[in-house]
């Protein structure tokens, strides 16, 4: 799947996801490129549950807490940010947010 980052949110935290209907936080390896879109709402339960954050939490902020390596080089030089699955268009969005709003 590809993701599209959405530009200038270096200081979002993870509470801002609802300002965009059908983002996902984009978990990258800076080495190789790899990456996967998370469920914003599942990451702030898993930081939640392991004491390593919550809903205040940087996006930024997520990559330190992974302490796997990349499944492609082996690498841990994580990055972390808010992006939109390529298949979303403009209506699901906006279905989205009539859903989030309602």
């Amino acid at each position: 799947m590809t993701l599209r980052p959405l530009p200038g949110l270096q200081a979002a935290r993870l509470e801002d996801a609802p300002r965009y209907p059908g983002c996902v936080l984009r978990l990258a390896c800076r080495a190789c490129g790899w990456e996967r879109g998370y469920d914003v709402g599942k990451i702030i339960n898993r930081l939640h549950h392991l004491r390593d954050g919550g809903f205040t939490t940087p996006v930024a902020d997520v990559a330190r807490s992974v302490k796997r390596p990349c499944p492609k080089c082996k690498g841990k030089d994580w990055v972390t940010e808010f992006a939109y699955p390529e298949r979303l268009d403009e209506r699901e969005a906006k279905r989205l947010a009539g859903r989030y709003r309602n």
